[in-house]
């Protein structure tokens, strides 16, 4: 089977060096990048220890889960698995923690009441991680997705935590990376607990990366079963049906990127010749880019108001464009429109998750790039419950129809919603796995 990856091993000794030589090598180019950042400045102390981070775990006989979920989309992941763990294992003290800002702030929206407490992921240095770990004490390590943190599962081995990977996935391109490096990742593999894939396919790339076939398992995608809230629960959902009680007709685009604002407002201007009543929500994928897009906006001559500039009581929201400029109301914006458009498509960024304007029963257009997110979009273009356009052109023709009938489109996410059920269950089975690595009640640290 080989050796597992452990402190002071060959590989552990390797990486390490490497790490070392390239923080010092590189520091002219990372030191400034971090520090004239905002959002990279703004975690940094909290990801080295100096601030915040998690509490010093009672030793109270319960046990302690740490699910690790980067960004924004593995914490929503996340949500229904960390409400089935509190369900199953009532007592067990539950800890979030994220990488990213809006990971951060997702965590606190969605899983206030669930979770007992969240902090920033530490950097996978020496001794950190370490130290992270005797804070927590945890019992479990559960990792959502596939976040492959060397010194972090290396000092999970060293002081005996369990490591779970749920929702693992390796896509075609990052397989063909990581294989250049098997000799590297299989010990890491190796020394993993569990892991739980999303099909079969990514069970099988693990395989050959190196992991134990009795250890891996297809436990589905957790994505599928996160549960959106109800249409008209949230004050920009209600805001958005009183428009459309007044005749409007709602475009979101969500998850935007930069070069698809540009293409989406102009197949928007061109829809909008033939249906004046037609509006726009853009909700661009990164805070930072809230300014830019605005600008863009008006220099199209295009009226435009930002989010955080309406009172949640406003009775009509003026502007033919509305900039989501807020975090966490994306999917309220999806419970209301009549079409969606899911970003990251028409640019090579891998697309973005179509199921939140699914739940809702709302027709979506994604553009040609879904990588990221390609068994959804793949079984969804073959129920016929997404529209997939080729570029710019495509995309006009299609808003284009939308705005001659919107009711044209109606039938494709009563489709999406349909098929939507027929997926669920990912969050039974990588419960499982977390609770099975659970220790004994009398063995626990």
């Amino acid at each position: 089977m080989g050796r597992p990856f452990l402190p002071g091993s060959p590989g552990h000794l390797l990486y390490n060096f490497l790490l070392g030589t390239g923080l010092i090598v590189g520091a002219p180019a990372w030191i400034p990048w971090v520090l004239l950042s905002r959002k990279r400045r703004a975690n940094l102390p909290d990801r080295v220890g100096l601030r915040g981070g998690p509490r010093r775990a009672p030793i109270d006989g319960r046990p302690t889960v740490w699910v690790h979920a980067v960004s924004v989309g593995e914490t929503l992941a996340a949500v229904p698995l960390l409400r089935l763990l509190r369900l199953r294992v009532a007592d067990a003290r539950l800890l979030v923690s994220s990488v990213t800002l809006t990971g951060r702030e997702t965590a606190v929206k969605s899983l206030s009441g669930i979770v007992d407490e969240g902090f920033y992921f530490p950097f996978d240095l020496p001794g950190l991680c370490g130290s992270f770990l005797d804070r927590v004490r945890p019992d479990v390590v559960v990792i959502v997705e596939t976040e492959i943190w060397p010194n972090f599962i290396a000092a999970c081995a060293r002081r005996g935590v369990s490591v779970v990977i749920v929702n693992g996935r390796l896509s075609k391109r990052s397989f063909v990376g990581y294989m250049r490096f098997r000799w590297f990742f299989a010990p890491i593999l190796r020394t993993l607990r569990t892991i739980s894939a999303q099909t079969s396919e990514d069970a099988e790339r693990f395989v050959a990366l190196g992991a134990p076939r009795d250890i891996v398992t297809v436990g589905g995608n957790l994505k599928f079963d996160v549960s959106p809230p109800e249409s008209g629960a949230s004050p920009l959902s209600a805001m958005l049906l009183r428009e459309k009680a007044a005749g409007a007709a709602w475009i979101v685009a969500g998850s935007t990127h930069d070069g698809e604002e540009a293409q989406l407002l102009r197949a928007f201007l061109t829809a909008r010749e033939r249906n004046p009543s037609i509006r726009l929500l853009l909700a661009p994928r990164h805070p930072e880019r809230f300014d830019a897009v605005e600008a863009l906006v008006l220099r199209e001559g295009v009226s435009l108001v930002r989010r955080t500039s309406i009172p949640d009581t406003a009775g009509h929201l003026p502007g033919t464009v509305l900039l989501l400029d807020t975090v966490g109301e994306l999917s309220g914006a999806y419970a209301a429109a009549d079409l969606a458009f899911v970003g990251g498509s028409l640019v090579p960024k891998g697309g973005h998750n179509v199921l939140e304007p699914a739940w809702h029963g709302v027709p979506t257009i994604v553009g040609p790039h879904m990588d990221n997110f390609r068994e959804i979009a793949d079984a969804f273009l073959a129920g016929d419950a997404l529209i997939r356009v080729a570029g710019e052109g495509e995309l006009a023709d299609r808003l284009t129809r939308f705005a001659a009938d919107p009711r044209l489109f109606r039938e494709t996410g009563l489709r999406a919603k349909e098929l939507l059920e027929t997926f669920r269950g990912a969050s039974e089975a990588s419960t499982d796995a977390v609770v099975s690595a659970l220790p004994e009640r009398g063995t626990r640290r």
